[in-house]
């Protein structure tokens, strides 16, 4: 492996390591960002689950519809993963023609495994993501309904912080795993070569940090924060 493939691998394991903790916090708009956003809106979210009449059908259904995504994401993700393990046994010069050919056909196999096992590295983070996602929308619906009714002695303001610290991490867990796939496409490009691997690793994190702090849906959910504070 030449120095400019080690320099790419490394850049994007830097990056890929990096990204959620700076995310975490809101960078790189740390007072408008839709994951700092969306922590302020879910504990009004669980405020109003408590405040309301005792119907959370709604909430459940909202609950479950999260549950049923992740479910497909991660069964997509799986899908994905038991196919990519069977190129681990594959020649890279395989053939005389191809997509495999054309960009591997001068790899060693053991830099094609490496490819291969890079993407499925990305994959099995979002698939670990999504499952852990799941069980903990499951705690939250059971904390959810074991929530006191409006007719009993209840401290509000306790029960809210204490529902949102179940929420928060479940539904960022969810957005963890949908965002391994903006690394998985980036992975792929490693295949081309590293410079496009470089290239794309910038874009995909370029288009990631857009979309949490300047596209039209995080201008949406900072205007909605803004009229709950």
């Amino acid at each position: 492996m030449d120095f400019l493939n080690v320099a790419a691998i490394v850049f994007f394991l830097l990056v890929w390591v990096a990204v959620e903790p700076l995310m975490a916090v809101g960078w790189p708009r740390k007072n408008d960002s839709l994951s700092v956003d969306m922590v302020r809106i879910r504990a009004a979210w669980m405020r109003e689950v408590l405040t309301r009449d005792n119907n959370f059908i709604g909430d459940a259904a909202i609950l479950g519809h999260t549950i049923n995504s992740a479910s497909f994401f991660g069964s997509a993700n799986l899908i994905v993963i038991v196919g990519l393990s069977g190129a681990l046994f594959m020649e890279p010069n395989y053939g005389s023609g191809g997509l495999i050919a054309m960009f591997a056909a001068q790899d060693p196999t053991w830099f094609f495994q490496c490819k291969v096992l890079l993407i499925m590295a990305t994959l099995l983070r979002g698939l670990s993501d999504f499952i852990w996602a799941v069980r903990q929308i499951n705690y939250c619906l059971a904390a959810i309904g074991a929530s006191p009714s409006r007719d009993e002695d209840r401290d509000i303001v306790g029960w809210t912080n204490a529902l949102t610290l179940v929420l928060n991490p479940a539904l960022r867990s969810f957005s963890v795993g949908v965002r391994s796939y903006y690394f998985t496409v980036a992975a792929a490009f490693w295949f081309i070569g590293p410079i496009p691997f470089i290239v794309a690793t910038i874009l995909s994190v370029g288009v990631l940090i857009w979309r949490q702090s300047w596209s039209d849906a995080a201008k949406g959910i900072m205007a909605i924060r803004k009229l709950l504070d």
